[in-house]
């Protein structure tokens, strides 16, 4: 209904009008749209021409989306021979498996997970046969038992890819309960005790497919090795009773695997929020006390801010840390590979779509990309050891950055006191007036020192020569 506005005509027309549009709005369908535990990408993000391939499978589907495409088809047959394998040698789990697999997809649970018109062309039984293979084909990957054999060094690297992909996603219960039978069944050694009561063999399983989602995330977010300094060591050593009564008290702790909805949002979550539900818990509360302006990593440097590494798992959170006279800015370490950019514009595309009021990752690529002007602001952050590339140079991961930040919008409070700070020691013209003439006053004193210390050597030489010497009498 198309509503017009009517200048000449009554009000009360007009006005019905809209009250007749407000009654258009399907509550069930607003309630179906929160149920999409996988949603589809964005339009908006789609429209960026130079992401568009970023958020399309290279080698394999997970789901509907992307089901059947010619290009993928080469690992559908993968999957159906994996399966088949151990079929062939674990017949009973791989029938448990499926069966599981029938009630989510009987009870809509499975096929209400995605957009509606995605699933209508598979009937029950197809659907449930997507989901059994495309889960254990994850559980494969997940495990390390791909037949690498038979697949190149840059195929498994895609698939790893493509895992991550926002909408090449499968249910997390459905994944979830085939991980529990693949492991009860003995295909995975790390759960001795299998003769437990089921409530806490599963606490046990679920304990270990945490392990094995962990080990799976360092091969796309490596932390790299810091050594401690001795005041970190002390440091360390002074919260360890504290961290082993955490620890204790956690022995037990239910992991709560129900509440996940998918892989990329686990990994959303731990590296993101550091495993926290908000991550506007990382940020600061402070009311903002000034506009900011943004100043790339040369501009920062020459008004004496440095920028360090921060070792932490939570790669999005930056911090400042204020100096005698200038200030170093901590960034987690990043690698910058092939589908780096990718992964970025899934986790910003996520949680675009899970009615977040806030929006760490596109507020981190943002801040990024303020840091990252020109390719020296790269060298800089390279020999730092915060961006750790192993593709392309220097101009083209700071063109990556640009073309990442098309019609993204950042949260006005993300890093507001990263950014306060910055602006604070800015605008400090005491300090910026000590470190414009700290060089030219250090090359002055170094010269005149040397000059100084020449005059003086000569004058002690001459006193030396001019003292009157003893007398020697017989």
């Amino acid at each position: 209904m198309s509503i017009e506005l009517n200048i000449e005509g009554t009000n009360d027309a007009w006005l019905q009008s809209l009250v007749d549009e407000r009654s258009a709005i399907d509550p069930n369908q607003v309630k179906d749209d929160l149920w999409v535990r996988v949603p589809r990408v964005p339009s908006e993000f789609r429209a960026m021409k130079e992401n568009t391939d970023c958020y399309d499978p290279l080698i394999v589907s997970i789901g509907p989306y992307h089901h059947g495409k010619g290009n993928l088809q080469k690992m559908e047959k993968l999957k159906a021979k994996m399966a088949g394998q151990f079929l062939s040698h674990s017949r009973e789990a791989g029938e448990e498996m499926y069966s599981e697999v029938k009630v989510l997809v009987s009870d809509n649970y499975a096929r209400k997970s995605y957009a509606e018109e995605s699933t209508s062309q598979f009937d029950d039984e197809k659907f449930a046969q997507m989901m059994f293979l495309d889960g254990f084909f994850i559980l494969q990957v997940l495990f390390n038992n791909l037949p690498k054999n038979i697949l190149r060094k840059e195929e498994v690297t895609s698939i790893t890819r493509d895992l991550f992909l926002l909408e090449n996603q499968l249910p997390f219960q459905v994944l979830l309960r085939l991980m529990r039978i693949y492991v009860t069944s003995g295909h995975h050694s790390a759960v001795e005790d299998r003769t437990s009561s089921k409530q806490k063999l599963d606490r046990s399983i679920d304990r270990e497919l945490v392990k094995t989602m962990e080990e799976f995330f360092k091969t796309i977010h490596e932390i790299p090795l810091h050594r401690e300094s001795c005041w970190e060591k002390i440091s360390n050593f002074s919260k360890l009773p504290r961290a082993l009564i955490l620890r204790f008290k956690s022995k037990d702790t239910n992991y709560s695997l129900y509440q996940y909805n998918h892989l990329l949002e686990i990994f959303y979550l731990k590296f993101l929020c550091g495993g926290r539900q908000n991550p506007l818990e990382r940020f600061s509360n402070r009311e903002i006390t000034s506009w900011n302006r943004y100043y790339s990593v040369k501009e920062l440097k020459d008004v004496g801010i440095s920028c360090v590494p921060n070792h932490t798992a939570v790669f999005v959170d930056v911090n400042f840390r204020n100096t005698i006279l200038g200030g170093a800015l901590c960034i987690p370490p990043l690698n910058i590979e092939v589908s780096t950019k990718s992964l970025l514009l899934n986790l910003a595309a996520y949680e675009a779509c899970s009615f977040f009021f806030f929006a760490t990752c596109t507020s981190y690529i943002c801040f990024m990309r303020s840091l990252i002007d020109k390719s020296e602001d790269v060298k800089e952050l390279r020999s730092k050891g915060i961006l750790r590339t192993t593709m392309g140079s220097d101009d083209q991961i700071a063109q990556i950055f640009k073309e990442m930040t098309t019609n993204l919008v950042p949260d006005s409070f993300a890093y507001r006191d990263v950014k306060n700070s910055v602006e604070s020691h800015y605008r400090n013209t005491v300090k910026r007036w000590i470190l414009h003439y700290n060089d030219p006053i250090s090359k002055a004193v170094v010269k005149y020192s040397f000059i100084f210390g020449i005059a003086v050597s000569a004058f002690q030489a001459y006193l030396a020569q001019t003292k009157p010497r003893p007398c020697s009498c017989p």
